[in-house]
């Protein structure tokens, strides 16, 4: 068996696999006791690429759980600025070399500053970091897994690390209820209408999230350009844009009920683009609350995107090029 099969193979194996990430049963934890009774007003949570996806499904789905504090995302160097008199800076690297986010635990160390921090990785420099100046930290295994593989491992690491700073997040256990075996057909229908298309995801406000993930996936596993945006906005100026016919697209319509002027927008929408010749693929949400949405989402992403390679004859799991830039900043 050649190396791109054993790729396969584990790539595969790991989204048969997601729903064993959504528990905290194979978390690693220390220094976690520094963060009781802390009580910050804003959480700040520092992850590039798949390592951010965690932050944004937190941000997105926080009322549901009963997080009552805000959340920012931050994904460049350094650290953003805010308002909040006591935030919690949450460095999330799937590698823990991220270069990026490791700037901004630096900051704050190299400032001599007294922040809450706690981290969330496999290990690498953050998790040496975290040892050496006893951080707060949830580690785990990375096993076969690619960054963006790893979302429900770093988002219960992300929970963890709420719950051990008093917030108590209603979190459940929803490692028996997600099945990702049961994507897979649907997946592989969607890769065969995406092929040798430019993919545009489109979801309302609430679901962005899942729209960035599609996204994610659609670039980094099946090597496809894609992006992703929102209703009402895109109906503003991205709409505009498949009048030139020449460009072949599709667009991918994640839907879950809503407001009747957005639900209009979104079946208008579809409609205009089909007449621009627009491959359209219309997905329904399903589940009972916005978390269970999520999980349900990402295997049918990852199955989508997993044929997609194959059939644009890539592995899904090298990222060629973020290695190379990598190579060249040094």
């Amino acid at each position: 068996m050649n190396h791109n099969q054993n790729q396969m193979d584990d790539f595969q194996k790991n989204i048969i696999e997601f729903n064993k990430q959504l528990t905290e049963k194979n978390l690693r934890t220390s220094n976690l006791h520094k963060l009781s009774g802390i009580r910050p007003d804003g959480l700040i949570i520092i992850g590039m690429g798949g390592s951010g996806l965690a932050g944004e499904v937190l941000r997105a789905v926080k009322k549901e759980i009963g997080l009552n504090l805000p959340v920012t995302n931050w994904k460049d160097y350094g650290l953003p600025e805010h308002s909040f008199k006591k935030p919690l800076y949450i460095f999330a690297s799937f590698s823990g070399n991220t270069e990026e986010t490791l700037s901004g635990l630096k900051n704050i160390f190299g400032g001599g500053k007294k922040s809450l921090v706690a981290a969330v990785s496999s290990g690498g420099e953050l998790g040496k970091l975290a040892d050496n100046k006893h951080i707060p930290f949830v580690s785990f295994s990375p096993g076969s897994l690619t960054p963006r593989q790893s979302v429900g491992t770093m988002f219960y690491g992300l929970t963890k690390i709420l719950k051990a700073a008093g917030l108590k997040p209603r979190i459940k256990n929803y490692s028996g209820k997600i099945k990702p075996e049961k994507f897979r057909r649907e997946g592989q229908k969607i890769a065969a209408l995406l092929k040798d298309r430019m993919v545009l995801v489109y979801t309302d406000e609430n679901h962005r999230h899942l729209g960035y993930i599609w996204k994610i996936k659609l670039n980094e596993t099946a090597k496809n350009p894609a992006f992703n945006n929102v209703l009402p906005e895109m109906n503003h100026n991205e709409i505009v844009g498949f009048e030139n016919k020449k460009i072949k697209t599709a667009a991918i319509f994640l839907k879950s009920a809503s407001r009747p002027r957005i639900e209009k927008r979104f079946k208008l929408t579809e409609k205009l683009l089909k007449e621009k010749g627009v491959r359209v693929i219309s997905l329904n949400l399903s589940g009972k609350n916005e978390l269970e949405k999520t999980w349900r989402t990402i295997p049918l992403a990852d199955w989508a995107t997993y044929y997609l390679a194959k059939l644009n004859g890539q592995s899904p799991v090298e990222t060629k090029s973020i290695d190379k830039l990598k190579e060249l900043m040094g």
